[in-house]
């Protein structure tokens, strides 16, 4: 006679489930009619096996969705309950090193304060821009047809390695000067960073130039309105790079010019328009839109010339 073979219990980790057990305690008003003893057993329950840097964060952006009364109560619990844990330090560490997103910062420092903290070093995070760059093709053309920007970042304070961020835009219907395509580049050695790929382009012809960290800005955000204007969709892979973006682009310095750009026009980018990535897949399989002098346009069949993106 076979023995049944016991089927072994699906283990769920903790921090799966973590974001919408804190939705689901923060909710509403019953939050509101809790003592200060019942809103920290729920945190100890739902935290439990749970990193500090993950718990922490994700508490962070639940706060930032829960209702104004929900987090207002929250601001008499959620300090005490960090200091206690010993979370303090884990958001000090996350403060210092510029590891939060820029639009958790603010709560971070205030629940930091609540808890003793002297904020006053952490509430201006050292400045990580590294080097940005620009190229189009308006001075071979006569008028820009595609164009790209790359911002690079040291990834510490202590500047021992890099990263970078690059935005591929086209002029040609139906993108418009939106931003077609980005790709964020491995950490590396700041020197190794720029050189490889400052030579990819170069090697065909499109060597960038370097523009200001404002100047980047400009030229991304507004690009990015081309999206909206052209309904068209973020990129997958820049959704996907939310957090890079918030970091390390949206925080740059704004000059007098730089257009208005909120993570809530990102998140509605990311949700509506047509995907740029079927628009691409119909530029290398049947033809491109390009506009002629006077508004008509034209498709031209076949591949476009810049469809080896180096990006």
């Amino acid at each position: 006679m076979s023995k049944r073979k016991k089927r072994k219990a699906l283990k769920i980790s903790p921090a799966t489930t973590l974001r919408p057990r804190l939705d689901h305690l923060w909710a509403g008003d019953a939050l509101l009619h809790q003592d200060d003893a019942a809103i920290e057993a729920g945190l100890d329950t739902v935290a439990r096996d749970v990193a500090p840097d993950f718990l922490v964060e994700t508490m962070l952006r639940a706060y930032l969705s829960a209702p104004a009364a929900v987090r207002a109560r929250l601001d008499r619990v959620l300090p005490r309950w960090l200091s206690q844990h010993g979370h303090v330090s884990t958001l000090k560490d996350m403060v210092s090193g510029q590891r939060l997103a820029a639009d958790l910062r603010a709560p971070a420092l205030s629940w930091m304060e609540a808890a003793g903290v002297d904020t006053r070093p952490f509430e201006s995070p050292p400045d990580l821009f590294f080097r940005a760059y620009y190229y189009d093709d308006a001075a071979t053309l006569g008028e820009k047809s595609q164009a790209y920007v790359a911002v690079f970042w040291y990834t510490s304070p202590r500047k021992k390695r890099a990263q970078g961020m690059g935005f591929l835009l086209d002029y040609n219907p139906p993108w418009d000067g939106s931003v077609k395509d980005i790709l964020v580049t491995p950490e590396r050695p700041p020197d190794r960073a720029l050189r490889d790929f400052v030579n990819v382009w170069a090697s065909g012809g499109m060597e960038p130039g370097i523009v200001s960290a404002q100047k980047a800005k400009i030229v991304i955000l507004t690009a990015l309105h081309c999206n909206r204007a052209a309904h068209l969709r973020l990129p997958r892979d820049l959704i996907a790079a939310r957090e890079i973006f918030v970091r390390h682009v949206l925080s740059l310095p704004d000059a007098p010019d730089t257009p208005s750009f909120t993570m809530h026009d990102f998140d509605f980018l990311a949700r509506n328009g047509k995907r740029p990535e079927q628009v691409v897949h119909f530029e290398q399989t049947v033809g491109r839109r390009v506009r002629l002098q006077g508004g008509k346009e034209l498709l031209v069949m076949g591949s476009p010339d810049w469809e080896d993106e180096r990006l």
